[in-house]
């Protein structure tokens, strides 16, 4: 189940990786705006507008997040000695788990909006857009999610994994990914106790699924649906911000612990329902593959 590529691994490559690690975190930040300021003043590209999030500059900027988080991915394999393109990032069975993945995020998030909405905590309703329109929104939005869950996933799920699992072993790597997945969305808008408390919980599952399934790409899959059921889909707000060109239009009317308040059904005490059913449909749908090595 682990990716260390021997029993021993060697102190110094691993430290140096964790240097790497520690650097990337706070130096992230300054150079992800360095370089997508200038393509936003160029293209005249406004991330939040109308309080809705904008979908060209947010595909931007994920684009930039991205292939940051590729670079620092090739950094740390290329201290532990260790080849880019061998698990967790590349398998067999690579779209297979990416639906499935896919499927199931889909699965849990819709039902858990719907369970809002039985309840009488919030109405969804019509945006008014024409059907061509809202095809457009909808596949630009979810290739943009896609994007996005890639990006976070290759820091979360790769290189944060690669490196703890050589200090704590496979189990601690595992709560190191969901702490830390919770502390990156720390200055989200409206972040609630029990919103942080699921992306922590969140972040567990799916740094699971790395080693039981031997990849990253049901994570991935996972990730990009349940964010683009919450916020391009119901226009719940999805992480504390609505989507421009949302399908749907989720309005809460009750208590923040059912409807998740400003950081959407996210937050909402049953979203860690859907969490609890999402791992069972992990080990349903996905066979163990034991010890992974790279």
């Amino acid at each position: 189940m682990r990716f260390t590529t021997d029993d021993k691994p060697d102190a110094r490559r691993t430290w140096a990786a964790v240097a790497l690690l520690l650097l990337a975190y706070f130096i992230f930040d300054p150079v992800e705006s360095a370089i997508y300021r200038p393509l936003a003043h160029a293209f005249d590209l406004h991330m939040i507008q109308d309080r809705q999030m904008g979908m060209l500059p947010y595909v931007a900027l994920m684009i930039v997040r991205m292939a940051l988080q590729a670079l620092l991915v090739a950094g740390i394999c290329s201290i532990l000695k260790r080849r880019f393109a061998c698990p967790p990032l590349t398998g067999p069975r690579t779209a297979r788990l990416t639906a499935i993945g896919l499927a199931t995020g889909l699965l849990v998030m819709i039902v858990a909006i719907l369970v809002i909405i039985a309840f009488g905590s919030a109405a969804v309703s019509r945006t008014g857009q024409s059907s061509v329109s809202a095809l457009l929104h909808g596949v630009s939005w979810f290739v943009s999610d896609f994007i996005g869950a890639t990006g976070e996933e290759l820091y979360g799920r790769v290189a944060l994994l690669l490196v703890a699992e050589r200090l704590l072993g496979w189990r601690g790597a595992v709560v190191v990914s969901g702490l830390m997945f919770s502390a990156t969305h720390l200055d989200n808008p409206g972040a609630s106790w029990m919103w942080l408390a699921r992306l922590c919980a969140q972040g567990i599952l799916l740094a699971y699924a790395v080693y039981r399934t031997g990849s990253v790409w049901w994570s991935i899959g996972y990730h990009t649906g349940w964010n683009w059921a919450s916020a391009p889909l119901f226009g719940a707000a999805g992480s504390g911000f609505l989507d421009h060109g949302h399908l749907l239009e989720f309005t809460p009317i009750g208590p923040a612990w059912i409807t998740g308040g400003s950081v959407g059904p996210e937050g909402s005490v049953l979203a860690f329902v859907a969490v609890a059913a999402a791992c069972c449909l992990l080990v349903a749908t996905t066979r163990h593959r034991g010890d992974r090595t790279g």
